[in-house]
Protein backbone atom coordinates (compact mmCIF):
# COMPACT_ATOMS: atom_id res chain seq x y z
CA UNK A 1 0.00 0.00 0.00
CA UNK A 2 2.60 2.62 1.12
CA UNK A 3 4.73 1.75 -2.50
CA UNK A 4 1.62 2.53 -4.48
CA UNK A 5 1.04 5.51 -2.61
CA UNK A 6 4.22 6.44 -3.28
CA UNK A 7 4.43 5.42 -6.47
CA UNK A 8 1.09 7.73 -7.47
CA UNK A 9 3.11 10.77 -5.68
CA UNK A 10 6.11 10.52 -8.37
CA UNK A 11 3.96 9.88 -11.14
CA UNK A 12 2.47 13.14 -10.61
CA UNK A 13 4.88 14.30 -9.89
CA UNK A 14 6.81 13.98 -13.65
CA UNK A 15 2.97 14.13 -14.89
CA UNK A 16 2.94 18.00 -13.69
CA UNK A 17 6.82 18.40 -14.92
CA UNK A 18 6.13 17.30 -18.24
CA UNK A 19 2.91 19.19 -18.69
CA UNK A 20 5.34 22.39 -17.64
CA UNK A 21 8.05 21.57 -20.25
CA UNK A 22 5.40 20.66 -22.83
CA UNK A 23 6.58 17.18 -22.33
CA UNK A 24 3.49 15.07 -21.86
CA UNK A 25 3.25 13.06 -24.92
CA UNK A 26 6.81 12.06 -24.79
CA UNK A 27 7.07 10.78 -21.48
CA UNK A 28 3.78 9.44 -22.18
CA UNK A 29 5.38 7.31 -24.49
CA UNK A 30 8.32 6.71 -22.60
CA UNK A 31 6.11 5.40 -19.44
CA UNK A 32 4.90 3.14 -21.89
CA UNK A 33 8.01 1.95 -23.08
CA UNK A 34 9.26 0.83 -19.00
CA UNK A 35 6.03 0.00 -18.24
CA UNK A 36 6.08 -3.05 -20.75
CA UNK A 37 10.10 -3.59 -20.57
CA UNK A 38 9.42 -3.73 -16.21
CA UNK A 39 6.39 -6.47 -17.42
CA UNK A 40 8.61 -8.56 -19.83
CA UNK A 41 11.63 -8.81 -17.63
CA UNK A 42 11.51 -10.46 -14.29
CA UNK A 43 15.05 -9.80 -14.33
CA UNK A 44 15.19 -5.96 -14.42
CA UNK A 45 12.54 -6.08 -11.89
CA UNK A 46 14.33 -8.34 -9.17
CA UNK A 47 17.30 -6.40 -10.20
CA UNK A 48 15.94 -3.14 -9.17
CA UNK A 49 14.25 -4.51 -5.95
CA UNK A 50 17.03 -6.15 -4.66
CA UNK A 51 19.12 -4.61 -1.33
CA UNK A 52 22.21 -5.83 -2.67
CA UNK A 53 22.76 -4.04 -5.42
CA UNK A 54 23.94 -0.81 -5.10
CA UNK A 55 22.63 2.27 -6.38
CA UNK A 56 25.12 3.12 -8.23
CA UNK A 57 25.03 -0.15 -10.36
CA UNK A 58 21.16 -0.14 -10.81
CA UNK A 59 21.71 3.63 -11.84
CA UNK A 60 23.64 2.46 -14.51
CA UNK A 61 21.48 -0.60 -15.65
CA UNK A 62 18.24 1.65 -15.64
CA UNK A 63 20.48 3.87 -18.44
CA UNK A 64 21.77 1.01 -19.92
CA UNK A 65 18.50 -0.61 -20.45
CA UNK A 66 16.40 2.77 -21.65
CA UNK A 67 18.82 5.50 -22.49
CA UNK A 68 18.58 5.30 -26.33
CA UNK A 69 14.54 4.80 -26.22
CA UNK A 70 13.46 6.83 -23.74
CA UNK A 71 13.92 10.81 -23.41
CA UNK A 72 16.17 12.88 -21.22
CA UNK A 73 13.85 14.09 -19.11
CA UNK A 74 12.75 10.48 -18.48
CA UNK A 75 16.09 9.28 -18.29
CA UNK A 76 16.94 11.94 -15.69
CA UNK A 77 13.59 10.85 -13.61
CA UNK A 78 14.97 7.19 -13.29
CA UNK A 79 18.33 9.09 -12.18
CA UNK A 80 16.45 10.38 -9.35
CA UNK A 81 14.57 7.31 -8.68
CA UNK A 82 17.48 5.45 -7.74
CA UNK A 83 19.32 8.44 -6.03
CA UNK A 84 16.39 8.38 -3.38
CA UNK A 85 16.28 4.37 -3.21
CA UNK A 86 12.87 3.97 -5.56
CA UNK A 87 13.64 2.13 -8.24
CA UNK A 88 11.88 -1.25 -6.88
CA UNK A 89 8.70 1.03 -7.36
CA UNK A 90 9.93 1.93 -10.94
CA UNK A 91 6.68 -0.44 -13.08
CA UNK A 92 4.43 1.09 -10.32
CA UNK A 93 5.10 4.68 -11.28
CA UNK A 94 5.26 3.87 -14.82
CA UNK A 95 1.89 2.65 -14.83
CA UNK A 96 0.11 4.98 -12.19
CA UNK A 97 1.76 7.70 -14.92
CA UNK A 98 -0.21 5.86 -17.59
CA UNK A 99 -3.16 5.40 -15.77
CA UNK A 100 -3.66 9.46 -14.46
CA UNK A 101 -2.63 10.17 -18.05
CA UNK A 102 -5.28 8.51 -19.42
CA UNK A 103 -7.33 10.05 -16.35
CA UNK A 104 -6.73 13.88 -17.81
CA UNK A 105 -7.53 12.90 -21.70
CA UNK A 106 -10.75 11.19 -21.08
CA UNK A 107 -8.77 7.66 -21.86
CA UNK A 108 -10.18 4.55 -20.78
CA UNK A 109 -8.99 1.80 -20.95
CA UNK A 110 -10.78 -1.54 -22.21
CA UNK A 111 -8.70 -5.03 -21.86
CA UNK A 112 -10.34 -7.38 -24.42
CA UNK A 113 -9.51 -11.15 -24.53
CA UNK A 114 -10.47 -13.22 -27.48
CA UNK A 115 -9.48 -16.59 -28.76
CA UNK A 116 -7.07 -15.12 -31.73
CA UNK A 117 -5.67 -11.60 -32.44
CA UNK A 118 -8.45 -9.39 -33.31
CA UNK A 119 -8.26 -7.80 -36.68
CA UNK A 120 -7.80 -4.30 -37.23
CA UNK A 121 -11.70 -3.86 -38.86
CA UNK A 122 -12.51 -5.81 -35.70
CA UNK A 123 -10.51 -3.63 -33.27
CA UNK A 124 -11.66 -0.48 -35.22
CA UNK A 125 -15.77 -1.92 -34.63
CA UNK A 126 -15.36 -2.71 -31.07
CA UNK A 127 -14.04 0.32 -29.78
CA UNK A 128 -16.82 2.11 -32.09
CA UNK A 129 -19.87 -0.04 -29.80
CA UNK A 130 -17.69 1.00 -27.06
CA UNK A 131 -17.42 4.51 -27.59
CA UNK A 132 -20.98 4.79 -25.98
CA UNK A 133 -18.95 5.60 -22.66
CA UNK A 134 -18.27 8.78 -23.71
CA UNK A 135 -14.84 8.70 -23.73
CA UNK A 136 -11.94 7.90 -25.59
CA UNK A 137 -11.07 3.63 -25.85
CA UNK A 138 -7.77 2.73 -25.81
CA UNK A 139 -8.05 -0.92 -26.37
CA UNK A 140 -5.40 -3.34 -24.43
CA UNK A 141 -5.62 -7.17 -26.44
CA UNK A 142 -4.85 -10.60 -24.65
CA UNK A 143 -5.36 -13.53 -26.49
CA UNK A 144 -6.31 -16.85 -24.48
CA UNK A 145 -7.17 -19.32 -27.24
CA UNK A 146 -9.23 -21.17 -23.54
CA UNK A 147 -12.12 -18.97 -24.48
CA UNK A 148 -12.91 -21.00 -27.87
CA UNK A 149 -14.21 -18.11 -29.68
CA UNK A 150 -16.49 -14.57 -28.95
CA UNK A 151 -14.39 -11.78 -27.04
CA UNK A 152 -14.67 -10.52 -23.53
CA UNK A 153 -14.19 -7.27 -22.04
CA UNK A 154 -13.04 -5.15 -18.98
CA UNK A 155 -13.95 -1.64 -18.67
CA UNK A 156 -12.69 -1.03 -14.82
CA UNK A 157 -15.19 -2.83 -12.76
CA UNK A 158 -17.08 -3.55 -15.93
CA UNK A 159 -17.01 -7.00 -17.15
CA UNK A 160 -18.58 -8.68 -20.31
CA UNK A 161 -18.27 -12.66 -21.25
CA UNK A 162 -19.27 -13.22 -24.56
CA UNK A 163 -17.09 -15.97 -24.98
CA UNK A 164 -18.13 -19.27 -26.59
CA UNK A 165 -16.55 -20.97 -22.94
CA UNK A 166 -19.11 -19.11 -21.22
CA UNK A 167 -22.32 -20.17 -23.08
CA UNK A 168 -21.28 -23.86 -23.50
CA UNK A 169 -21.19 -23.67 -19.79
CA UNK A 170 -24.35 -21.71 -19.29
CA UNK A 171 -25.66 -24.33 -21.42
CA UNK A 172 -24.64 -27.25 -19.54
CA UNK A 173 -25.78 -26.13 -16.60
CA UNK A 174 -29.53 -25.48 -18.21
CA UNK A 175 -29.02 -29.36 -18.73
CA UNK A 176 -28.03 -30.25 -15.69
CA UNK A 177 -31.09 -28.54 -14.22
CA UNK A 178 -33.48 -30.22 -16.93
Amino acid sequence: MKSKKAASRYATSLLQLSIERSELETVKADMDVISSTCASSQDLVMMLESSIIKTEVKQRALKAVFEKSISKLSVEFLDMLAFKKRESILEAVANSFIEQYNAKSGIVEATVTSASTLTAEEKKQLQGSLSSFGKIIALKEVVDPTILGGVKIRIGDLRLDASIRKKLNTLKQEIHKS
